[in-house]
């Protein structure tokens, strides 16, 4: 876990971050018979080999008597109250509560569930109980660096967030809302990440609303953005060497039978380094239920090389990036792709290096 005291600072630092884990749901009716569930235990050597760790909470933690979806919406779920826990047991450090379910069982079950996070002793980023102070990032350390973590969402489930509620208590993608407080989280910590929810639902590339916001937050110093909510993977960007990630698809959540990459993703491995350089790595996983596997055994080497040629593919959509040999955990070093060069670094022709 993340100490809430900063020791001296170590000469680097790990990040792994996830996407969307919704312990609603058949996950949450799990948690209720067996508190000790843990839907991220076939990843735990993974998670171990972090010092700090993020996903992005898909569903509200609140106690509804059992319900753990709604017997009229499918679209409306909750966790209970133990899923909590389960985030601390599985040693998830902090989480993104900005999401378009943040909300499906209103502001007390919201609440409800900032008050079960805080007790199980988990970070939280991108609501708040006090209006507009949540645009304000959630302050982390770990082996004496100093994190800022922003969480905004921009995917409403309900009617018009300009008009509803919930905006005076949730985080919106308004660049203008996090100008100020990204500049000065850029000068008083180490490292700024940025959480985005945001995007089309099962669609390969990002949406340009969305590229507008993640390269407005790069050009204002963030260190990486982590995106979440199309429940698919999609490529990674780079801005001056800095990576963002436009999905990191499904952790926690029951695939979708029409979209067969509903259950493949990966997590985002990023190591940074004191003198200011970032080893970034994609480290896949295939769905279970709900349980995030390792890629193991006869199919373990075709799965990556799928992996590998359709995360590729999915980049040369968004600059364009490396993507090496598979090592421990399948993790595969990520780099920007080379001006003129396609994918796996083959020479492009004149007429399309010249783009």
């Amino acid at each position: 876990m993340a100490s809430a005291v900063a020791p001296r600072r170590a000469d680097s630092i790990v990040l792994l971050a996830g996407g969307d884990v919704n312990l609603g749901r058949g996950a949450g009716q799990q948690i209720l018979k067996d508190p000790s569930y843990n839907p991220l235990s076939e990843v735990a050597p993974l998670m171990a080999t972090a010092d700090l760790r993020f996903v992005n909470l898909e569903s509200q933690l609140s106690d509804q008597h059992g319900e753990t979806q709604s017997p009229f919406q499918h679209l409306k779920f909750t966790g209970p109250p133990g899923g909590a826990e389960v985030l601390a047991h599985a040693g998830v450090d902090v989480v993104s509560i900005a999401n378009n379910h943040c909300w499906d069982y209103g502001k007390k079950a919201l609440f409800e569930t900032m008050d079960n996070l805080d007790r199980a002793g988990v970070s939280y980023a991108g609501a708040s109980r006090v209006p507009e102070h949540q645009y304000e990032p959630i302050i982390l350390h770990a082996k004496g660096w100093k994190i800022a973590l922003f969480a905004v969402t921009q995917i409403w489930n309900q009617p018009p967030f300009d008009k509803h509620q919930g905006r005076f208590y949730v985080a919106w993608a308004r660049f203008d809302r996090l100008e100020k407080a990204l500049a000065r989280a850029r000068r008083e910590n180490d490292l700024v990440l940025v959480s985005y929810h945001g995007g089309g639902e099962y669609v390969d590339v990002p949406m340009q609303w969305t590229r507008a916001f993640v390269r407005a937050v790069m050009d204002a110093g963030a260190d990486a953005v982590i995106g979440h909510h199309p429940h698919v993977p999609l490529g990674v960007g780079w801005f001056a060497g800095r990576p963002a990630f436009y999905s990191l698809g499904n952790l926690v959540f029951a695939m979708h039978s029409d979209y067969p990459w509903t259950g493949t993703s990966f997590f985002a491995k990023i190591r940074f380094l004191e003198d200011g350089r970032r080893e970034v790595e994609a480290c896949p996983y295939h769905i279970l239920g709900h349980t995030p596997m390792f890629f193991e055994g006869k199919t373990k080497a075709a799965r990556e090389r799928v992996f590998r040629r359709h995360l590729e593919r999915l980049s040369a959509a968004t600059g364009g990036t490396t993507v090496g040999a598979p090592g421990r955990f399948s993790c595969m070093p990520l780099s920007p792709r080379p001006k003129g060069t396609g994918p796996g670094g083959t020479a492009l022709a004149d007429k399309d290096a010249a783009r």
